[in-house]
């Protein structure tokens, strides 16, 4: 089910989800520093720097500390690396988390993964805007919305207080795609004006670094010639990566555009300890993931 061969870069985010998978699939569900060093050059032919093991405990050490009762994992004395056998839903829901942010390393079930991304991100947006606003899901495998592209587009913009401007020859015969757009939210005022309200497109994406060039896609620049705002709308780019230094700032802050970034920490500390699995409809890959344990080496 899962192929931990190596870290795909030298980032202490990075390398901090590589420590915490190694973690869950250990047979004791333990993890050390030497553990980590080994399994990378046994597996993964590299070799990992002293101080780059300190930079991952130390993020290990901030992730236990900002995710409180969410995170899966205890880390006595900065030492070892600890999981329960027993996982709370909320902990559960970060484990999910982190492996949609790890699908290099996933051998099946990533189309599942990745739509399961898109589920919880709604639930993310929902818990942060307005009780009297609309959050709904817009993208080619979960929506609201039907028709052709160009009809939901004109669709999507009304409901975000614009105009559309899209006709059945704006797009190729065979794109039914959706546009880059993954969830809308809106604020309707309630005074009989549907235009000039609070608006929200947001984008899902697991991959770890394509990200980064896809803020674009839901910009004013990219979208304008399709829906013609009454007010900008706000971007925002949901992302299942502990994107995070060992303060807590943006890992790398050049990565990141004028987008409202969602990441693993804005998601899962809204979410809270009442997970609606319901709605989220994790794959059964989590719970087989859970029991898994790598063979020894």
């Amino acid at each position: 089910m899962v192929d931990l061969d190596r870290p795909r870069d030298r980032d202490s985010h990075t390398l901090a989800d590589y420590a915490e998978l190694l973690c869950l699939l250990s047979a004791d569900r333990i993890c050390s520093r030497e553990s980590i060093r080994d399994r990378i050059r046994d597996v993964g032919d590299v070799r990992i720097e002293d101080n780059e093991l300190e930079d991952c405990f130390s993020q290990l050490e901030w992730r236990a500390m900002a995710y409180s009762e969410a995170y899966p994992f205890v880390v006595p004395e900065g030492r070892t690396l600890r999981a329960p056998d027993d996982l709370s839903n909320w902990q559960r829901l970060y484990v999910l988390l982190l492996l949609c942010a790890n699908l290099p390393f996933i051998r099946s079930e990533i189309l599942a993964l990745t739509s399961v991304f898109e589920r919880i991100s709604l639930l993310a947006i929902k818990a942060i805007w307005p009780l009297k606003g609309v959050v709904r899901p817009f993208g080619k495998n979960l929506t609201d919305y039907t028709g052709q592209k160009w009809s939901r587009i004109n669709q999507l913009a009304i409901d975000i207080g614009g105009r559309g401007a899209c006709t059945e020859h704006t797009f190729r015969g065979r794109d039914t795609g959706d546009g880059g757009i993954d969830l809308m939210a809106a604020l309707p005022l309630d005074d009989h004006e549907r235009r000039n309200i609070p608006a929200l497109l947001g984008q899902c994406a697991c991959s770890r670094d394509q990200w980064v060039s896809k803020q674009t896609e839901i910009s004013g620049d990219r979208l304008g010639n399709q829906i013609h705002a009454s007010h900008p709308w706000m971007q925002a780019l949901m992302i299942p990566q502990s994107f995070r230094d060992n303060l807590g700032k943006w890992a790398v802050e050049g990565d990141l555009g004028r987008t409202i970034l969602f990441d693993r920490l804005r998601i899962v500390i809204p979410l809270g300890p009442d997970v609606d699995w319901a709605t989220i409809q994790a794959p059964d890959y989590l719970q087989e993931f859970l029991i898994e344990r790598l063979p020894l080496v």
